[in-house]
């Protein structure tokens, strides 16, 4: 048994404690040349860890940046690869060492459970600098990209460049283990259980949890792919089923390199024009949202009284016409009532007069206001007690002066 929990062990600390990349900081080359400057700058995450960090600057001032991020044995080094081919398309790079690998703190890998708060510390101190943001992710890197947006889904984060990503964290170990001792895999899933509760142990996660599929549609942002069919790694069938379940705009590039292999120059040149056309899209869509807000449409209300159906057809100007809203008829069909009425009133106290030669006023119409006639117009005040109910349209006299002026 103590042999067994010893195998298990060495397993663990090849997964979380790979080989490391050592260098000095004079590797990362000159820090100003005549097309780029280098600012070297620490950063501290939320485990009071210091992360080394390198932000390049050409001769022409971006705000938009492009994040590397490096695999589970890579560091700052690895993006030196692409740092002439980015700042030639007048973006700022930046690059830096997850805890736990290059020369930033920490000794464990823990392949995006730590490593997307490190990734978060980054994005929160470039993002004062940048109006857009690139993630470009290699191997874990990669994962880490996307299991970042998966949690964070940050709205300053315009792209993603994904080269090989994988699924599930266990499926690799189970895979690469099998590839180096050839033991069978339903042995390697037994034994994966134990390396996963020991790796629980000490890092706080298991390998199942490490899962980019899971949680994939919620990332709505534009992604390249890049997949090799002849990575010993991560298989091209892994990084296709991810593709397959994204849902935002997505592109995907066969490349004839292994895993660990540098990328050549047509890749690069491939990543670089996707990007251009799809960060143009985005700033087209920014451009016109800031015009929009900035110079809005005249909006003309038109009143549908002031116009009769002949002239409906007619050409108004160029501004937005905004149609009456049904609550907005009803109101309007009330006050044409309300007119209606007033001129029955009108009507019926005109013939009042003319028939009887009093003299009331349209106050006295209304059944709460009429006042004790005199007695010597007790005949009148009978005749006009009788018309005290309010007046409709089908109760209008027929021989009314202005009757014929109305039609219903």
């Amino acid at each position: 048994m103590k042999y067994f929990q010893n195998g298990i062990n060495q397993i663990c600390a090849q997964i979380i404690r790979p080989l490391r990349a050592e260098y000095q900081q004079y590797d990362l080359g000159p820090i100003q040349d005549q097309t780029y400057t280098r600012n070297d700058f620490d950063l501290v995450n939320h485990c009071q860890q210091r992360i080394k960090v390198s932000l390049f600057q050409g001769n022409v001032q971006s705000d938009i940046c492009i994040i590397y991020l490096h695999s589970a044995n890579g560091c700052r080094l690895e993006a030196l690869r692409y740092v002439h081919e980015i700042l030639n398309q007048n973006y700022m790079f930046l690059t830096f060492d997850f805890t736990g690998s290059g020369i930033s703190d920490g000794d464990q890998v823990t392949y995006g459970y730590r490593e997307i708060y490190d990734l978060q510390t980054v994005i929160t101190h470039i993002s004062q600098y940048a109006k857009a943001i690139v993630l470009w992710g290699r191997s874990m890197g990669s994962v880490v990209a996307l299991l970042y947006m998966q949690q964070f889904q940050n709205v300053f984060v315009k792209c993603l460049v994904l080269d090989s990503p994988f699924i599930c964290l266990q499926d690799i170990v189970v895979q690469m283990a099998s590839k180096k001792t050839k033991i069978p895999n339903f042995i390697l899933n037994s034994l994966s259980s134990y390396v996963s509760d020991e790796i629980k142990n000490q890092c706080g996660f298991t390998l199942n949890e490490i899962n980019c599929l899971n949680n994939i549609k919620v990332i709505k942002i534009p992604a390249f792919f890049i997949t090799s069919t002849i990575d010993s790694v991560v298989s091209n069938e892994q990084t296709e089923k991810l593709f397959n379940n994204y849902q935002g705009i997505k592109q995907i590039y066969y490349t004839n390199q292994d895993h660990n292999e540098t990328r050549d120059f047509v890749l690069v040149d491939k990543v670089m024009c996707w990007l251009n056309q799809q960060l143009q899209s985005v700033g087209q869509r920014i451009k016109q949202k800031i015009i929009f807000k900035d110079h809005p449409i005249p909006i003309k209300l038109i009143d549908l009284n002031s116009f009769n159906n002949k002239e409906r057809s007619s050409t108004f100007d160029d501004n937005r016409i905004i149609s009456i809203s049904p609550k907005q008829k009803i109101t309007n069909v009330q006050q044409r009532f309300q007119q209606v009425l007033q001129t029955q009133r009108s009507a019926f106290i005109e013939r009042s007069i003319s028939t009887n030669k009093m003299n009331i006023s349209v106050d006295a119409y209304d059944t709460n206001q009429i006042k004790l006639m005199n007695q010597n117009r007790y005949k009148q005040q009978n005749y006009y007690n009788q018309h005290t109910n309010p007046i409709t349209f089908s109760k209008v006299p027929n021989k009314t002066r202005d009757s014929s002026h109305h039609k219903y």
